[in-house]
């Protein structure tokens, strides 16, 4: 339903969403509180001051002066959460992503690929500001826009990310809440937008926020208002219209390790340097001339006023102020113990207190704590904490599940973004020739990292895993360590099916063939199995473009005799094979 001009004027008049998107703007300050790195209060001043008034509430007076002298930015949260992104990360990264387009003319779907590259920067543009976007604007619109004037030969729709606050007013679909009916918000130059069904307008506000003229108008055929929220997940039922990222379920165990953090800084003030108490200084000092005498470390004069210096400080007594600390620390004087009274003078002169021990442990160990049950809540269990306890299969196998679960979570609000964008930008570009598309970012993700597949790969050996099990590991490893390089993986993985006895070291195959379990020029290309590869493609070509026409298992038979009938040319001098007991 397109919006006339008397409607848009009551919308600016009384919006109905001020008070939800207030709060969507607050949570997202909250947010990039505890996930931007911000040099100064400033930058991020409303969340701060929430935070501070909350531990206000927690700690004495002079506690919280000392808590608000350490507070100091770039603070320590961020650096939490960047850990916890950089696992989730592992969400552009799937074995099996795929995407299609359809139109009714092969010469379309060119067009799309080239336009959707270089003026989209699809599909880098969602790996970037895609998501920064998610991490601190959960709440911010996608918008699909066309250019005033049209200069090529077709329409030339770009999309943006709108900041929800710059957003008036919206009314959101009743088939689906992230869709729009329709949405206004502001522009440069006291300008607004307004996006429906039917119509993108722009409109000329006069001093008052009222609207003054029309500035363009562009009609489109979509039958949908082109905006609709970057993210779907809804923070809650109640609340849909606000959206929770990875990190939104965190934000208050985000606020204690804050908080603990800085506490422990608190305590690293004085954990360092002892407590030193002794008796009160039975100083005798009195300047003749002045009249001026020592009171307690510190000078008073003959009318028993203390003497202040030019900037304000008392003096110090010349004679025994120097006399109550060597180093760092803090002083303490005891009264001296009144023997007139019956007191008796148990206690050494001077004592040493130090910090209890577990005070401190208790700071260090809670901070981790936090910090391990953050990343464990948002990533999925088997994240980057560490874990001295060795698991088994069963744990790993569900570790995998937790994780990739979080993964296809967070992957899903990133299609469903894609593919509306996509789809919105090729019916305003193609119009009727474009048909269809599909976005799929996979469900095999590389969950773990090199090191846990290894010491994953390391355990079912131990445990007399069989070579399927083995094989399947190996190349979940191949995969993860070149997955940035497809060449050399198309490498690797050729030599993992050519090379014999792929899951035995060198000492286990010498064994085996010493007990005559093994063939002789099987055992000869294992021990000689890069030497023979490089003659291989010495006298033919690399093994990735050898036999390229031919189907991977033939080419993999072909390679195979050719390497065998290079082994059994190996003499005894050539090779380091053992001979079988007993010859």
């Amino acid at each position: 339903m397109a919006l006339e001009l008397n409607q848009i004027k009551q919308i600016l008049q009384k919006p109905t969403k001020r008070r939800i998107i207030q709060k969507a703007v607050n949570m997202q300050r909250r947010l990039r509180f505890h996930t931007e790195t911000n040099v100064a209060i400033s930058d991020i001043n409303q969340p701060t001051t929430l935070f501070l008034d909350w531990v206000r509430q927690l700690l004495p007076k002079d506690k919280f002066n000392v808590f608000l002298q350490l507070f100091r930015f770039p603070l320590p949260t961020p650096a939490v959460v960047e850990d916890v992104y950089r696992e989730l990360e592992r969400v552009f990264y799937s074995r099996n992503s795929s995407s299609s387009y359809q139109f009714t003319d092969p010469e379309f779907a060119e067009d799309w690929a080239q336009y959707k590259k270089n003026n989209l920067n699809e599909p880098d543009i969602w790996k970037t500001t895609g998501w920064k976007k998610m991490q601190a604007s959960p709440n911010s619109i996608l918008v699909i826009d066309i250019p005033r004037v049209q200069k090529a030969a077709r329409p030339e729709p770009y999309f943006y990310w709108l900041e929800i606050s710059a957003v008036i007013d919206y009314q959101t679909s009743g088939l689906d809440e992230n869709l729009f009916d329709w949405l206004i918000f502001k522009q440069p130059g006291n300008t607004i937008a307004v996006f429906d069904d039917t119509y993108i307008r722009v409109y000329q506000l006069n001093e008052k926020n009222e609207v003054q003229s029309l500035i363009s108008e562009a009609k489109h055929d979509l039958g949908y208002c082109p905006a609709r929220f970057f993210w779907s997940t809804p923070l809650n039922e109640k609340n849909k219209d606000l959206k929770k990222n990875p990190i939104a379920k965190e934000l208050s165990n985000l606020d204690w390790y804050l908080f603990f953090s800085l506490s422990k800084r608190h305590l690293d003030l004085y954990a360092p340097y002892p407590i030193y108490s002794a008796y009160e200084a039975d100083c005798n000092f009195e300047n003749n001339e002045t009249g001026d005498y020592c009171d307690g470390g510190f000078l008073r004069n003959a009318a028993g006023e203390y003497k202040i210096l030019n900037d304000g400080t008392v003096e110090k007594c010349p004679c025994c102020s120097e006399k109550r600390i060597a180093g760092p620390g803090s002083f303490l004087e005891v009264p001296i113990p009144n023997q007139s009274e019956g007191i008796a003078d148990m206690r050494n002169p001077i004592q040493i207190t130090t910090i209890d021990k577990d005070s401190l442990d208790y700071n260090v160990n809670e901070c981790t704590r936090l910090k391990n049950d953050i990343i464990i809540s948002i990533v999925g269990s088997g994240g980057t904490v560490s874990e001295k306890e060795a698991i088994n299969e069963t744990q790993v196998t569900a570790n995998f599940e937790s994780k990739t679960s979080v993964l296809n979570a967070l992957k899903t609000n990133f299609e469903l973004a894609q593919k509306f964008v996509e789809e919105t930008i090729c019916r305003l570009r193609y119009g009727d020739a474009f048909i269809s598309l599909s976005v799929n970012w996979g469900t095999e993700f590389y969950v773990f990292t090199a090191a846990e597949l290894y010491a994953k790969y390391k355990q079912a050996k131990d445990n007399g895993a069989s070579n399927s099990e083995l094989d399947a590991i190996a190349q979940q490893i191949l995969e993860v360590e070149y997955r940035n390089n497809p060449l050399v993986l198309q490498r690797m993985l050729i030599l993992k099916q050519i090379e014999p006895y792929p899951h035995k070291t060198l000492d286990e195959v010498l064994k085996l063939y010493e007990k005559g379990l093994l063939d002789e020029n099987q055992v000869k290309l294992k021990i000689n199995f890069i030497n023979l590869v490089e003659k291989f493609e010495r006298e033919n070509i690399n093994i990735i473009e050898f036999a390229s026409n031919k189907p991977m298992r033939d080419k993999i038979d072909i390679i195979n005799k050719k390497l065998l009938e290079y082994a059994t040319k190996i003499g005894a001098s050539e090779t380091a094979v053992a001979q079988p007991r007993g010859n």
